[in-house]
């Protein structure tokens, strides 16, 4: 990024980095997470949800990709090995249920990746606010998209 691109960033430019690394690790285990269920995924149901699963999978995946162009942006790196996504994690990673027809707790545990994202993009909404507009409307933008996500699957599973 230009010399002045980065001067306009009101907040420490390592702390900024930091927080868009765990928003980026946290895209690709959702990424994981979406993809593996929907291709474990069993039952009646199965062609219902796969396609759902695999639509938000590619949702997570250009998510990371958007953090990770800003994170460059920056003058960081993304992470580059996949054994350091859990660790710079904030929400971790929930494999599918061993039953891979067990509907309720797969969007049970989708929900709670969901609303984890959506707590901590809030916070660095608030946080971000004025010291880093670019980074602020980054992370607007995946909060609009993980509410939206989260009433998908609360709609879902009342439906169950």
């Amino acid at each position: 990024m230009g010399k002045t691109g980065i001067e306009i960033v009101k907040a420490p430019i390592d702390e900024v980095i930091s927080d868009l690394l765990k928003a980026y690790a946290d895209e690709w285990l959702a990424h994981y997470q979406y993809w593996v269920a929907a291709v474990n995924l069993k039952g009646v149901d199965a062609d219902t949800f796969r396609p759902v699963l695999m639509e938000m999978s590619a949702h997570e995946l250009k998510h990371a990709e958007k953090l990770a162009k800003r994170i460059i942006q920056l003058g960081g790196k993304p992470v580059l090995e996949f054994d350091k996504l859990i660790q710079t994690s904030g929400c971790g990673y929930i494999p599918p249920p061993a039953d891979p027809t067990n509907y309720e707790q797969l969007i049970k545990d989708i929900l709670k990746a969901e609303q984890c994202a959506i707590r901590f993009y809030s916070k660095m909404v608030e946080k971000y606010r004025f010291t880093d507009v670019v980074t602020y409307e980054l992370f607007e933008e995946l909060l609009e998209d993980e509410v939206e996500d989260e009433q998908t699957w609360e709609d879902f599973l009342a439906k169950l």
